[in-house]
């Protein structure tokens, strides 16, 4: 082998290790069709929640209309309320007010349903832009490090594969971005749902 072609070998090596630091999750890989731990599940539905309350449900929008229900649901599904404090919401105004009735905790749950459905939609629209996104970058990726591989020792080549290797490590930022902002999306997918089984259960231990 020339002396050339093993001085083109040291320098393309040489730049690829300057992204080393890019691969310390792994080697990079586009996200697969559902990245989340937990099984993949469309909308949510009020017999997730309660069940048997899809048999005894109460009419689209009905909330809206009930004060009591209305001001329950906007509490509970508010973002910046966790399901403990939602938990002694619910306390709070049973002590004041007695057990719900039935028909007023049903629509709560509808309530609820129709609320984390809307923020479940942009959840789940969130996660499939990161994985068509991981998709592009690991593609870039590949072709950036196919490229140096083509790449010789002399001064155009050289600056050639600096910019290769700079591009291809920007690629391998934001393939680790997409795996981290998929991650948070699918936690906070699973978070909510939890969020609200935790309330309905609640709502139907104060039920009368």
């Amino acid at each position: 082998m020339s002396t050339r072609r093993l001085a083109g070998i040291s320098l393309v090596g040489a730049l690829l290790l300057a992204a080393v630091p890019a691969l310390a999750k792994g080697p990079p890989r586009p996200l697969s069709d559902w990245p989340c731990d937990t099984p993949f599940a469309g909308p949510l539905d009020a017999a997730m929640l309660w069940p048997g309350a899809d048999e005894h449900g109460a009419a689209a929008g009905a909330w809206e209309a009930d004060p009591v229900a209305h001001r329950l649901v906007d509490f509970l599904t508010a973002g910046e309320n966790s399901a403990a404090m939602g938990q002694r919401e619910v306390e709070d105004y049973v002590a004041r007010n007695g057990a719900l009735k039935p028909e007023t905790s049903l629509r709560v749950v509808a309530g609820m349903v129709e609320r984390g459905n809307k923020l479940r939609l942009i959840l789940l629209e969130g996660i499939k832009k990161q994985i068509i996104k991981s998709h592009v970058l690991a593609a870039a990726v590949d072709e950036n490090t196919a490229q140096l591989g083509t790449m010789t020792a002399s001064a155009d080549g050289r600056s050639a594969a600096a910019a290769l290797t700079e591009a291809r490590r920007q690629n391998l930022d934001m393939l680790d971005d997409a795996d981290d902002t998929a991650a948070q999306l699918c936690h906070r997918l699973v978070y909510d749902e939890a969020k609200l089984k935790t309330l309905a259960t609640a709502l139907r231990a104060h039920t009368e």
